[in-house]
Formats: C-alpha cells, structure tokens, sequence
C-alpha cells in the first residue's frame, strides 16, 4: 500500500540523496518536489543536472521531506506526454515556475519520478 503523502504537501523543499555515478559516494541536494498518487515528482534542468544523471546511473535514493524519510527507485521519464504533465505539476504548484515559463522554464526541465517508496522511522 502506497504511503499518504498529503501532510508533505505544506512543506516546499526536500533533500535527495543520491550515489555518485563515479565516486558511488552519497550526493546530496535540496530541490522542489510535487506529489502524485504513492509517488514523488522532481525536475531538474533541460541540461541532465548532476543528480539526474546519478539517479538515472543508480535508481535507489532517499528523500527526505519535512523531517520525514523515504527511500525508493527513481527514474527519468522519457514519455513525452507523460513528462509534459509531471512539469505541469510543478507550475501548479511554485510560482516562481509559473513566472518562468514564458523564459522556457519548465518546457524542457528533465522530469523524475520516485516510486516504490518506503518510510523509514524517526530517529
């Protein structure tokens, strides 16, 4: 059974750990996110940013959002009709993406999602 996201929905930020693709070494960063159904979504620049390219070498990444933990498998969406729609989501939601837009913010940003994703404890 998917975990309810709904409470993360008042924070703005979470923290995604991922392995280097070289080093194999924990690399951190702090990014928006957006929530679907049992899933975390998450863009990064038209570029394939360091952390896309790491979860697309290994899938298996921790998030942490408003003091609560997850793990799960990450993947870049490639569908483009599927990817269109997780970038909306990102628009809805900050809007500093929806300012973006008109300057291509947004329209081509590498869209990920992390499913599979399990709960770890507190503390």
């Amino acid at each position: 059974m998917d975990p309810d996201l709904s409470p993360l929905e008042r924070f703005w930020n979470c923290r995604l750990t991922a392995r280097g693709r070289r080093s194999g070494e924990p690399r951190s960063v702090t990014i928006w996110f957006a929530l679907g159904p049992g899933k975390i979504y998450l863009a990064g620049s038209a570029s394939g940013t360091h952390w896309c390219r790491n979860v697309a070498a290994d899938a298996e990444v921790s998030l942490i959002i408003g003091g609560n933990r997850f793990t799960g498998r990450a993947s870049v969406i490639e569908d483009p009709d599927e990817a269109d729609s997780i970038r909306q989501r990102f628009v809805d939601r900050y809007a500093l993406a929806r300012l973006s837009r008109p300057f291509g913010g947004y329209r081509d940003s590498t869209p990920v999602v992390v499913d599979r994703l399990a709960v770890e404890p507190k503390g």
